[in-house]
């Protein structure tokens, strides 16, 4: 209240024609009076980069900027600070995080949305907590704790500007989630939100597609073995029983077309002491009518809803730090050992590290039961325990065959084993002999199933059909009813360099490894990492650096090898394939104009069958004025993988030139242009096409009518060639087949102070050209089914698809 009358009263008492420093864009500023152009350039950058200004003092810093300028503001301007008491509008925008190559994942983004509302007190924070955060280094984060333990709090978040060893780049990405606010330990200030999100025809390829593309294969396979065109004999599967199996899976999945996707989701707490929060969802065509809590009967309430997820955390009680009871997300280490997102790590080493509650959408890896986080003194340690239902692809004599992440879930494989997970992580912080962030770890896991896992491929093979079922990462697969893993770890920092690393073994002796290394400053950085996997470590919650999913290039992305099309699904298992390899990235600026922001090399060579492979990806951005700015990126990879009788190997090269500015004070304005180009080994069952290619034009325009009020468009015209393209739109990513067109509007309004709301729309229309098909000699043609007299012609497919998406945020 004091603030807001004390706002009141500087707007109240200053000039009305005074311009507030904090929101004035470069040509506001080089209006003023005794401000050139180049000045009012520098002054709105640095006022940019610092988050606004404190006091009009600060601009001394400013290059260029001498007494008689700073006189000649402080006549004609005034420094307004933000509103208090209002939701941050970058919580509208943290989930277009997810619409990045290298996605940070729905875990962190949830996390950081959680920070924005709340902030981290960085008086109590440690480089443990502040490495959590998006893009900051282990570098950054010991850096901010050595200031801390030397000199003491700090007043002010920018007082960490000077830092040593903490960078700019690291500054910036940290200042939105931490605040110098005292944790609340002795009051009971209740606050919260509720989150709905309703989901319908998202409009993008990789849901309509998947989901029609199950049911497709499974009327593929039920046609073969109704035509006998499927040979089971010398098999142990039952064809007549497979067929019966079949026939009920995609009854079950049509029950799901047109189901739209929604979500509810409420969290509260008590000041810093007690946190709590529950979870109700549906995903977009998904079945439900299964449990959602183990054991327990929900009557109507599942066949509702096809996901739940609760919590109740305790915090801050003497040396435990934490105490998580029901749903709770925890990585430690580099996630060799455990990290139970649902998505893999590619080629990213940062993760939301610790331990939290979770009413994220990941089913599979959930953690339910106990959880808990205890500091005393140098020691950091975790225990925890869960009991959770897991889904598996079952064998056709019931017996578990192998785990399995169903998209599009099925009641034979839905819930079919119950897994007990305990183990423990305790950390060793030798910042008080050693550098700050020195530390060392040694960690232990116990996983057990219900029933015992009895991998077989006879099960899953279609017998007869010609095709070798060669799959090692699945054949390395042991029967067993669990695994018990070991874990080290290390990290040091020494000035502006970290080195961190972690080796995991399971009882079987298989093992992983992952050893990293930053060097940084303001201006340029390098990373350097080296992994390990081998091919059968196992473990369902690694979640390490890699190019690859375990099961990618195998034969679970032939569907129409495998008894039941449904287990294709296991090609999203997300942990890393067993590979061996050596990463560099980069970045590093050369001067005000000319930006490298990314430039990587990943050598790694792929276990199963010891093939080499490479990636390169650069970028170069010429920024022509600080709101224009131009960048070029290429990426090229080589990749070989196993084939039916000889290895092939795919080269792949992808050309885009983006141009990104703000033409006014209050809009940004993306352009982007993409080739892309694949060449193939020639093949003559397909006509030895050796190149494919497609390519797009895209643009996104974003207008500020208000604080409170922007609007998001975009739009994309691509054509393609055999090669499918992707690209980033809103918050997730979208493929292209075909060609055509798209378009969606995005509105992000702040309804009020506590309430807040993000409506997209979308139509994307695709064009499928079938060509090839008519043949002029009558004894080559084909004909449709039953029309003997009707030839088969060449035509072309249109799909028109709409999605709408609308998320309401209610805060208090």
């Amino acid at each position: 209240m004091a603030s807001s009358l004390l706002l009141a009263l500087a707007v109240f008492l200053w000039p009305a024609d005074r311009l507030d420093l904090n929101s004035a864009s470069p040509e506001e500023i080089g209006a003023l009076e005794g401000v050139s152009g180049e000045q009012a350039d520098s002054l709105h950058r640095y006022i940019y980069l610092m988050g606004g200004l404190e006091n009009i003092y600060q601009l001394t810093e400013v290059e260029g900027i001498g007494p008689s300028e700073l006189e000649a503001l402080r006549r004609q301007c005034i420094l307004v600070p933000p509103e208090p008491d209002r939701l941050p509008p970058e919580v509208l925008d943290v989930m277009e995080k997810l619409a990045s190559e290298d996605s940070p994942g729905d875990a962190a983004v949830a996390e950081w949305e959680n920070l924005l509302v709340r902030p981290l007190p960085v008086n109590e924070a440690t480089s443990w907590d502040l490495r959590s955060l998006d893009r900051v280094s282990l570098v950054d984060a010991a850096a901010v704790e050595r200031r801390l333990r030397s000199i003491g709090p700090v007043s002010s978040i920018r007082s960490l500007r000077s830092v040593e060893n903490l960078s700019y780049y690291g500054y910036r990405n940290m200042r939105d989630f931490v605040s110098t606010r005292e944790l609340d330990l002795s009051s009971l200030k209740l606050f919260g939100s509720y989150r709905m999100i309703v989901e319908g025809g998202a409009g993008r390829d990789s849901d309509e597609e998947g989901y029609d593309a199950a049911l497709d294969n499974l009327g593929s396979a039920l046609f073969e073995m109704s035509t006998g065109g499927a040979d089971y004999s010398g098999s142990p599967v039952d064809s007549a029983l497979l067929y019966e199996q079949l026939q009920a899976s995609r009854e079950e999945l049509l029950s799901a077309r047109g189901v739209t996707g929604f979500t509810h989701r409420v969290s509260g707490g008590l000041g810093d002491r007690m946190r709590g929060g529950v979870r109700l969802a549906r995903g977009r065509l998904s079945t439900a009518g299964h449990d959602l809590f183990r054991d327990m009967d929900m009557g109507e309430v599942s066949n509702r809803f096809d996901q739940a997820k609760a919590f109740v955390s305790l915090h801050h009680l003497g040396p435990l730090r934490q105490v998580v009871l029901g749903n709770y997300r925890l990585a430690l280490g580099q996630g060799l050992l455990v990290d139970n997102s649902g998505e893999l790590m590619y080629r990213r080493l940062e993760r939301p590290w610790g331990l939290h509650p979770d009413l994220t959408s990941t089913r599979q890896f959930a953690l339910t039961g106990a959880a808990v986080e205890a500091r005393q003194g140098p020691f950091l340690g975790y225990g925890f325990l869960s009991s959770s239902s897991r889904d598996a692809i079952l064998s056709q004599n019931g017996v578990p065959n192998v785990p399995a992440a169903m998209q599009y879930r099925c009641g034979r494989y839905t819930d079919a084993l119950i897994e007990t997970t305990y183990g423990g992580y305790c950390f060793a912080d030798l910042g008080g002999i050693l550098p700050t962030g020195t530390a060392v770890g040694l960690g232990g896991m116990s996983i057990a199933y219900d029933d015992s896992l009895f991998p077989d491929a006879d099960y899953l093979d279609v017998p007869n059909d010609g095709y070798y079922w060669d799959c090692p990462e699945y054949r390395s697969l042991e029967a067993t009813d669990g695994m018990t893993l070991l874990g080290v770890s290390g990290q040091t920092v020494v000035g502006p360099m970290s080195l961190e690393g972690e080796l995991s073994r399971q009882d079987d002796g298989a093992s992983a490894f992952l050893i990293a290394s930053r060097w940084q400053n303001d201006y340029f950085y390098l990373t350097a990492a080296a992994r390990h996997y081998d091919l059968g470590y196992s473990n369902p919650y690694c979640r390490g650096f890699s190019e690859q999913k375990r099961y990618d290039d195998t034969v679970f992305e032939k569907p129409y090898y495998l008894t039941d099309p449904l287990v294709s699904q296991l090609q999203e298992w997300p942990t890393p394939k067993p590979e061996e390899g050596v990463y560099l990235e980069s970045r590093f600026q050369v001067s005000d104009q000319v930006v490298f922001p990314k430039l990587y090399l990943d050598v790694w060579r792929s276990l199963p069958y010891d093939f080499d492979n490479h990636r390169f990806q650069g970028e170069v951005e010429y920024r022509a004025d600080f709101p224009v700015r131009f960048r070029l990126k290429y990426k090229y990879q080589s990749k070989t993988k196993m084939h039916d009788v000889v290895p092939t190997t795919s080269r792949t090269h992808e050309y885009t030139l983006r141009s990104f500015f703000l033409p006014f004070a209050h809009d940004y304005f993306d352009v982007r242009l993409r080739l892309g180009m694949v060449e193939l080994t020639p093949n003559p069952l397909y006509g030895d096409d050796r190149l494919l290619s497609g390519g797009y034009l895209s643009a996104r325009w974003e207008h500020d009518f208000s604080d409170r009020l922007s609007v998001l468009g975009g739009t994309t015209l691509w054509t393609t060639d055999g090669m499918s393209q992707w690209e980033f739109e809103d918050t997730g990513i979208d493929f292209l087949d075909g060609d055509g067109t798209k378009f969606y509007l995005t509105f992000k309004n702040a309804l009020s102070d506590n309430l807040q709301l993000r409506f997209r729309v979308l139509r994307k229309d695709t064009f499928y050209p079938r060509t090839g098909l008519y043949r002029p000699d009558p004894e080559d043609q084909f004909h449709y089914q039953g029309d003997p007299d009707s030839a088969v012609r060449d035509f072309g497919d249109h799909v028109t698809g709409y999605g709408i998406r609308c998320q309401l945020d209610f805060r208090w």
